[in-house]
């Protein structure tokens, strides 16, 4: 049996699982999550594979001098963080991602932002530890309006858990038309600027690539309702921070919560950092974590391994990303 040799930053497998893998003829080789552009490339020399679950990223120069590594597997959907796919294709490596094999629990965290800042749980726990016994309004989210721009994997789960829940009223803007979760969840096709406009919670999923950068912006945000709140799971450059901070800053609209940040971690130094100087629960921002429930890392190993098997045996493989 070919023994395949698989770098695995930020490896997440115990010795148990590594030892399994190599009875299958993968040799799974633990590698930190910082590694630096030397090690990196100094530990890719020998490796057909390479399992992205660090924070290193593919330039040019690194990929230029790995001529035996093939495969570049991302631990997650959102590959273009660790490399260019123009990049990979200059040098003939081929990008796998694990699609759909988290979104359920995205769209759990997801209805765990709208809590917390329509309850104001931030607020009144820091009031509370800080003497300000004040209690504060919220609303209920029974029959509200919930707008979901992008009703892919993960906007379909959050569709179905606000409808079934809570009644929620749901609006979604697409590319395309959904109509099985039209018939599921009444789900009823808007505009953008609709959408925004009749929406008490707006939650972005959406894919960021040149068309949705900024997609979202001080045209749409004004159109918002004073006591809304706008969910970011998505890549945070899907929205402009600029006049994402002005309606905050301005009260003009509730709040808004983000999954990951336009730096990660947070530059302090850069303009949209002033995102965190505003009021505790105006802005929440957690690190990029929405999708790491423990059924959904498990979910996500297993879906690289399958992957590299699939692609090393020359078999079809759906996650494939560009070849």
């Amino acid at each position: 049996m070919n023994n395949y040799r698989v770098l695995f930053t930020g490896c997440t497998f115990d010795h148990d699982k590594i030892n399994e893998l190599k009875e299958k003829g993968l040799e799974i080789i633990p590698a930190e999550k910082n590694l630096t552009d030397e090690e990196l490339i100094a530990s890719l020399q020998d490796c057909d594979a390479v399992i992205c679950n660090g924070e290193e990223y593919y330039s040019d120069s690194i990929l230029s001098q790995c001529e035996r590594l093939k495969f570049i597997q991302f631990f997650g959907i959102g590959y273009s963080k660790c490399v260019d796919l123009e990049t990979a294709k200059k040098y003939g490596k081929i990008v796998l991602n694990t699609p759909k094999v988290n979104s359920y629990s995205v769209a759990e965290f997801t209805l765990g932002l709208i809590l917390t800042l329509n309850q104001k749980l931030l607020v009144h726990d820091y009031n509370s530890r800080n003497g300000d016994w004040v209690e504060k309004t919220f609303f209920d989210l029974k029959d509200k309006v919930i707008g979901i721009v992008g009703m892919g994997h993960i906007g379909k789960y959050v569709a179905q858990i606000m409808y079934h829940a809570f009644g929620n009223q749901i609006l979604y803007y697409d590319i395309e038309e959904r109509k099985e979760e039209e018939e599921k969840y009444q789900a009823k096709r808007v505009s953008l600027e609709e959408l925004f406009k009749d929406s008490d919670v707006v939650s972005l999923h959406i894919p960021l690539n040149d068309s949705t950068r900024n997609l979202i912006g001080e045209k749409e945000l004004s159109l918002m309702k004073k006591h809304a709140y706008l969910i970011n799971t998505a890549r945070a450059e899907v929205v402009d921070a600029e006049a994402l901070y002005d309606v905050l800053k301005n009260d003009k609209i509730a709040g808004c919560a983000y999954d990951g940040f336009y730096q990660e971690p947070v530059d302090l130094s850069t303009s949209e950092a002033k995102l965190l100087t505003l009021p505790v629960g105006k802005f929440t921002l957690t690190p990029h974590t929405g999708y790491n429930a423990v059924e959904g890392t498990t979910r996500v190993q297993n879906m690289c391994i399958e992957n590299l098997l699939q692609v090393f045996h020359n078999e079809s493989c759906k996650s494939v990303v560009s070849k």
